[in-house]
């Protein structure tokens, strides 16, 4: 499988299937989530409790759901990132349907201050990177934040 508008070579099936569960992964935001702890009697919300998931905690759960080794899984991460900047940096849109849209955003030059002497300065004209959500993404999102506003009224707790 290629992407011509890539200019990407075959991809063998087995690295289409694992590129296929690394989509799925990143918009389940269930995969990554802590067990709720219990404190003084009753559960927190899961909400509550925040986590950063690491490259490597990624790798361990592609290799997990695909059924294949950590190893593969990282390259597979790897190599995805890297089609993803590099063609986000070569001017190009990358769209995973359900998943968000990475793009790049020209800002004009400008004038702005120094925050330490209050003095005017021109600042140059960059392209910056953006990412917008999909709406599988912000589904799974709202979803997760019902179900903990629900826990934490089951629990005692006031909604937000």
């Amino acid at each position: 499988v290629a992407h011509p508008s890539l200019g990407l070579p075959p991809l063998p099936i087995s690295m289409v299937r694992l590129a296929t569960v690394l989509c799925a992964l990143l918009s389940c935001a269930e995969a990554f989530r802590p067990a709720p702890r219990a404190w003084g009697g009753h559960v927190a919300a899961r909400s509550s409790v925040r986590m950063a998931v690491s490259k490597g905690d990624l790798v361990d759960a592609i290799a997990a759901r695909a059924g294949v080794s950590k190893k593969m899984a990282g390259a597979v991460l790897s190599s995805a990132l890297d089609v993803i900047v590099e063609s986000v940096a070569d001017g190009n849109k990358v769209s995973l349907v359900g998943f968000g849209t990475f793009d790049s955003k020209e800002r004009a030059a400008r004038e702005g201050r120094n925050p330490q002497t209050g003095e005017k300065m021109q600042i140059a004209a960059t392209v910056a990177p953006t990412f917008s959500f999909g709406k599988g993404f912000k589904d799974a999102c709202k979803r997760s934040y019902s179900a903990s506003v629900a826990t934490r009224t089951l629990n005692g707790h006031e909604a937000p």
